[in-house]
Parts: structure tokens; C-alpha cells; sequence
């Protein structure tokens, strides 16, 4: 529908600006002839001067006219109408008032676990429908699903659908690169695992706060969704139950004879994993970890987000006094920190110091790359409480808390040495003393 841009402006009172991409911008307004607040999506044909683009993005666009009005589900987004003026093109659309699932990315804002599969279940629900009608999403993401009222989720943003039925010529490389599934780069045809590849892989991000592989280039992307395995879900949160992890692995698997071949399975995974969420013994992942950390004088130079990051791959526990936590010679790079309690340090059975609440032990043996070697071994004096982090687990966090933990360490050895050389030089003004 083509109308006069002054019967545009009549029609919608503009309240705000909900956000804007590199094709178009979304506007919360008033719609007078519907008498309730939409969603505006409009759009600029002519924002590109590269032709070949501008004709990619004109497709997207006409994709999402296409399906006003077809798509009727409860999670996802009515498209009322696409209409255009001489300026622009646009859609109105349902207003979601809760935003999208982009904030809850953050390790500091992560969803608790329940409401996540909540989240996720419905958003099956969703494609598993859109693939009944003979469309494939092909973008999904967090920032492409809304939250609306009373728990309700809306999937948003059909421009990058692939359509079975058209008869037209479809866009091929559609998507955000990180929840591309790898059978893209092989230039196969869209399946329904195409999406459960990408839920996964937002599973993963909303889970742990970051995206399973952290490439640092576009190609290096590819190469490492063609060739290697993600990391495991447990080695960046330690609290997921096991039956969630299997179900996220599952569906951003490398494999497509391993990944979920139909949404039905998909979700039966999710509803099971859900009852696990309950179990008092499973909820690890509270503030008041990330309270006791973030007042440990370790960790005082780490960003709120980090100490979140740290909580999320830390394996908390307790020791009696006299049982050893790490002994002399074995080999694992993993780190501790003492929360509470003391430890004694000896080498070769000679005691070497004492260790209390914040101090941390194990960086040598995992930052020594050829060996990693115990070089000590560490007893609890009294009760402690003990934080353990996997080595692989913070070789793979994210580059700022690796950042954070390498000058912690290099402070620590720096602290290490000065109080040696002080013990040292006590030595030796005292041996004087002693041959008199």
C-alpha cells in the first residue's frame, strides 16, 4: 500500500525510537486507525549505494511484507501491515514492551535458569510452527526475540526467512556469522536444523554470557565452526544441569546427524531439563558468591561483570582441617582461592608459609605451558572454604577477565618475591648473630 507521507504522519503519533540496524529503525508509536500502540519498522531502499546490497536488503524486506498477517502464533510477532510513502518503506507491527533478549547476555544479568527454559520452549514452539507454514527464520539471536507481558516471548525480524514454497529468488548468505550453522559455509540448502543451530548457540550465549567460539576474524569464525567442538557448556558455568547442557550441545552440534532433527525433540529435552532447575543442591549461581568474591581484596581491581564471570566457572568447597587440597608434584593447572580459612604451604615436607582468606595458589602450575606441575603441596590448617577454577576453564573465558587474572598473578608473584627477599636478608643480618 503506497500513501501520502502526510497521511503517514496523521496516522502515527511517534513516541520514541525502540532501536535501529543498518537497514532500518523501529519506533514506538500511536497508530490513530488502530486506536492502540505498534510497532513501526521503516526502512530506506536507497541506504545503500552498492547495488548488489541494495538489492540483498530490498529481498529481506520484501520478505517480511510477504508474511504480514500470515504468521498468527502467540510467540511470535503479528505483522499487521507494509505499507510505504515516497520516502520510505515500513511495517506495522505488535508492540512488545519488554525489549529483547540482547541485555540478558551479560554475565551480570543472566537469567535464572527456569525462566530461560521457559524462554527457549516457546521459542521452539514458534519455529516449529513457521516451519510448518514452509518458512525457515534463519536469524535467529537474542536481540531477534522480544519479551512481552506476564512471561509471554515473541520471535521477531522474518526478513532473512527462507521461504520452501516462493517462486522467487532467495537471498543465500542471510544471518549473524556467530549463529550460522556450519553446513552454510558448504553452501547446503537450509534444513529446520539450520534454526535449532542457531538456538543453541543463543542458549549457550545466554547461559554463559558468551558466544561459544570467540574467533577473532570472520574467517577464523568459519574455520573453527567447521573444525572444532565448542566449550563445553560446564567449563564456563559450573551450576547448568546436565540435562540442559545435553540438550544445548545437542542443538548446536557440529554434526547434523547428531543435532535435534525436529523441534518436538528439541523441546521434550527442555521440558525435562526444567524439574532439575528446582533441586536446591543445583543453585550455585547466586550473589552471594559473587558477594563473597567481589569482597576478597584478590579480586579488587575486576570489573562487576568478571566477578560474575569468575562465579559462573567456580567450583566451590569445603575442607577440613589436615586434608590436602593440592599435593607436591601432581600435575593440573587448575587455581584456587581461599574464601575463608587457612592453609599451610611445605615443599619436601618443610613448611614454607601460610595462606589465608583471599589469597590464591595453583597460577604457576597453570601458567607454566610445558608442565603443569604441582610445586608445592597445600594442607587446610583449620575448616576452609575453597574456590577452584579449571584451567581450560579460564583459558577459555573471555579476554578481559583473562586480562584481570594475569595481572592479579603477576601482582601475586611480584608480592611473592619481595616478601622473599625480605625473609632472605633477614637470614642474613641475623647470621652474624649466630657465629658469635
Amino acid at each position: 500500500m503506497n500513501i501520502e507521507k502526510d497521511n503517514f504522519r496523521h496516522r502515527f503519533e511517534m513516541r520514541k525510537e525502540l532501536g535501529r540496524g543498518a537497514t532500518s529503525e523501529v519506533h514506538l508509536a500511536y497508530d490513530t486507525y488502530l486506536q492502540k500502540e505498534v510497532a513501526l519498522k521503516l526502512t530506506r531502499p536507497g541506504l545503500f549505494n552498492n547495488a548488489q546490497e541494495s538489492s540483498r536488503n530490498r529481498k529481506m524486506w520484501l520478505n517480511e511484507t510477504r508474511l504480514a498477517g500470515k504468521l498468527q502464533h502467540p510467540f511470535i510477532v503479528q505483522v499487521y501491515e507494509a505499507c510505504s510513502t515516497d520516502e520510505f518503506d515500513y511495517l506495522v507491527m505488535e508492540y512488545v514492551p519488554g525489549g529483547t533478549l540482547r541485555p540478558y547476555t551479560s554475565f551480570d544479568n543472566l537469567l535464572p535458569l527456569d525462566r530461560l527454559i521457559d524462554i527457549l520452549y516457546k521459542v521452539c514452539n514458534a519455529l516449529d510452527y513457521s516451519h510448518k507454514m514452509g518458512i525457515l527464520h534463519r536469524d535467529i539471536k537474542p536481540s531477534n526475540v522480544l519479551l512481552g507481558e506476564n512471561g509471554s516471548v515473541k520471535v521477531s525480524d522474518f526478513g532473512a526467512a527462507f521461504l520452501f514454497n516462493s517462486d522467487t529468488t532467495q537471498v543465500d548468505t542471510v544471518g549473524t556469522l556467530p549463529f550460522m550453522p556450519p553446513e552454510q559455509f558448504t553452501q547446503s540448502r537450509p534444513t529446520v536444523q539450520s534454526d535449532v543451530y542457531a538456538v543453541g548457540v543463543m542458549a549457550y550465549q545466554l547461559l554463559t554470557g558468551m558466544l561459544p567460539f570467540t574467533a577473532k576474524s570472520h574467517d577464523e569464525m568459519i574455520y573453527q565452526k567447521l573444525n572444532e567442538e565448542a566449550l563445553p557448556l560446564e567449563k564456563r558455568r559450573v551450576d547448568i544441569p546436565q540435562a540442559l547442557r545435553f540438550a544445548v550441545h545437542r542443538a548446536m552440534h557440529r554434526d547434523q546427524e547428531m543435532r535435534y532433527g525436529t523441534w518436538k525433540a528439541f523441546c521434550d529435552d527442555l521440558a525435562a531439563a526444567l524439574p532439575e532447575t528446582e533441586r536446591p543442591e543445583e543453585v550455585r549461581f547466586n550473589s552471594g558468591h559473587f558477594d563473597a568474591l567481589r569482597n576478597l581484596a584478590f579480586f579488587a581491581n575486576f570489573t562487576d561483570n568478571e566477578v560474575w564471570e569468575t562465579v559462573g566457572m567456580s567450583h566451590w568447597e569445603e575442607k577440613k582441617a589436615e586434608e590436602i587440597i593440592v599435593r607436591e608434584g601432581e600435575n593440573s593447572s587448575s587455581v584456587f582461592l581461599i574464601v575463608s580459612g587457612e592453609a599451610s604451604v611445605t615443599k619436601s615436607e618443610v613448611e614454607l608459609t601460610h595462606m589465608h582468606a583471599g589469597s590464591c595458589f595453583g597460577e604457576i602450575a597453570y601458567l607454566d605451558e610445558v608442565r603443569h606441575s604441582r610445586l608445592a603441596t597445600v594442607t587446610a590448617v583449620t575448616k576452609m572454604q575453597i574456590i577452584m577454577i579449571e584451567g581450560d576453564s579460564l583459558k577459555n573465558a573471555s579476554d578481559g577477565l583473562q586480562a584481570s587474572f594475569a595481572k592479579a598473578f603477576l601482582n601475586l608473584m611480584i608480592t611473592r618475591i619481595k616478601d622473599a627477599d625480605r625473609r632472605l636478608l633477614s637470614v642474613l643480618l641475623a647470621q652474624p648473630e649466630q657465629t658469635k
